[in-house]
């Protein structure tokens, strides 16, 4: 555990987001790794792992829930000096997102084929998927866990651990992809088979790792079975925050899904432009996504804390910060859009696609540098609505402007991407006027502790 209620608040934010960063870095190279080798065996091998992880990717949505909701009260109790309620929060979401995951996979792996059939009318590509499945369902069973394992850590200060699994998990995966994939070593050669059972085995490891981290006799953090099957008294609280931020990600998975389909009649040149384009897109967010992921934190503690200043200080440093940032990543997304592009395609028409998007798109960094600050602040105390209502009103306004549009003669795809910098711009709006709703009002406690809590020093 690090205590973020003292100490500058600026080496905080840096330290944190520096190693957050990592940790997502490690995540996209991970994927692309996977691409490249999955690419080795042929389209049908890659069709069906990109259909696979369709399915899986609404299951992933459901993580923040958990994750998101129990490490908010997590910073809160932390802030507070209360060890008591850190270990039943802890203890409760992850016996709970153990439970459900076992049970959902369990589901999942049983009808696995059916699901496969359900993704593709091509026999051979659903034969495929099936013996994918039949080792990463298993592998996700695992993976939310010990996702939500290195969340929880992260709200307590503990960036470290949760960056050096993530990264043991992307080693050992980078290793035993290949491996299983092309039967290396005397391996059995298990073509996207081997993808999954890599995954499976990866996260297998590092769980075990990170449980034997949390056994340690001066472990903050601990783990105590007997909670997992008992009343739960902090779940409901946490489930309070964590759903907004769930439906969240559902909300950005929906707009970017309206927008695909949009993109239809203007054919493959300008959808894969559009892929393209939102890929290294959101590669640029990463930065302002590990800096909103610092504010969280470290708002939280200091919330929890009752330190109202310092969660005002958090909130004017990360502007700053944004402020520094956002001309840099609009420098690059602007200067260097063609040649951006032309690292995933050699098509010009696709390239100069890509190029269009990533320009206009770019100019939406600027209300959500601001955006992102202020409800990574008001999620770090708790109130994850805020920005869920941003998300909506954001979808709404996109999915009308660029329907609207799509009613008028000369119609392109560059207008949809100037309707998402419009709608965009709803989002700094909203946040500006959470901000002064919230601070504009007198200091409140953070959410309450269970009857039992106990103050005590870490």
């Amino acid at each position: 555990m690090r205590d973020l209620t003292e100490g500058p608040i600026a080496a905080h934010l840096l330290r944190m987001s520096g190693v957050l960063l990592l940790n997502s870095l490690a995540g996209t190279v991970f994927s692309l790794v996977n691409i490249y080798w999955l690419g080795k065996l042929g389209p049908t091998a890659q069709a069906a792992v990109t259909l696979a992880a369709m399915p899986i990717m609404l299951v992933l949505i459901l993580l923040p829930v958990l994750s998101m909701g129990a490490g908010v009260l997590i910073s809160h109790a932390v802030g507070a000096k209360d060890r008591v309620r850190v270990d039943r929060i802890f203890n409760e979401a992850f016996g709970a997102s153990s439970i459900v995951s076992a049970l959902v996979a369990l589901l999942a792996w049983a009808n696995r084929e059916a699901f496969s059939g359900l993704m593709t009318a091509d026999a051979a590509t659903a034969a495929v998927i099936a013996s994918f499945y039949s080792w990463f369902i298993p592998s996700i069973a695992i993976q939310i866990p010990m996702l939500v394992l290195a969340s929880m850590l992260e709200f307590t200060g503990n960036v470290k651990a949760g960056a050096i699994a993530q990264v043991g998990t992307v080693a050992l995966g980078a290793m035993l992809t290949p491996a299983l994939m092309f039967g290396w070593s005397g391996l059995p050669a298990m073509g996207a088979a081997g993808a999954g059972l890599a995954s499976l085995l990866s996260c297998a490891a590092v769980m075990l790792v990170l449980l034997a981290y949390f056994t340690r006799k001066d472990a903050y953090l601990r783990m105590r079975p007997a909670i997992w099957f008992a009343r739960p008294r902090e779940l409901w609280t946490a489930l309070k925050i964590g759903v907004p931020a769930g439906i969240g990600s559902g909300v950005v998975s929906v707009s970017l899904l309206t927008i695909g389909l949009m993109l239809r009649p203007f054919g493959p040149i300008e959808q894969a432009g559009f892929g393209i384009g939102q890929r290294a897109f959101q590669a640029g967010l990463m930065p302002l996504t590990a800096l909103a992921g610092a504010i969280c934190i470290v708002a939280g503690q200091n919330y929890g804390a009752g330190l109202r200043e310092r969660v005002s200080r958090t909130l004017r440093i990360g502007l700053l910060f944004a402020g520094v940032l956002v001309p840099v990543l609009l420098i690059v997304s602007e200067g260097f859009a063609p040649w951006i592009g032309s690292r995933f395609s050699s098509d010009p028409q696709v390239i100069a696609a890509s190029a269009s998007f990533l320009r206009i798109a770019a100019l939406d960094l600027i209300p959500l540098g601001m955006a992102s600050v202020v409800f990574a602040v008001l999620s770090g105390m708790g109130n994850t609505r805020a920005g869920l209502m941003a998300q909506l009103l954001h979808m709404t306004l996109l999915v009308s402007l660029a329907c609207g549009l799509s009613l008028l003669a000369g119609f392109r795809p560059s207008w949809i991407w100037w309707a998402m910098v419009a709608a965009g711009s709803s989002q700094a709006m909203m946040a500006w006027w959470f901000l002064r709703r919230e601070f504009g009002k007198p200091a409140e406690a953070p959410l309450a502790a269970s009857p039992d809590s106990v103050a005590v020093a870490p």
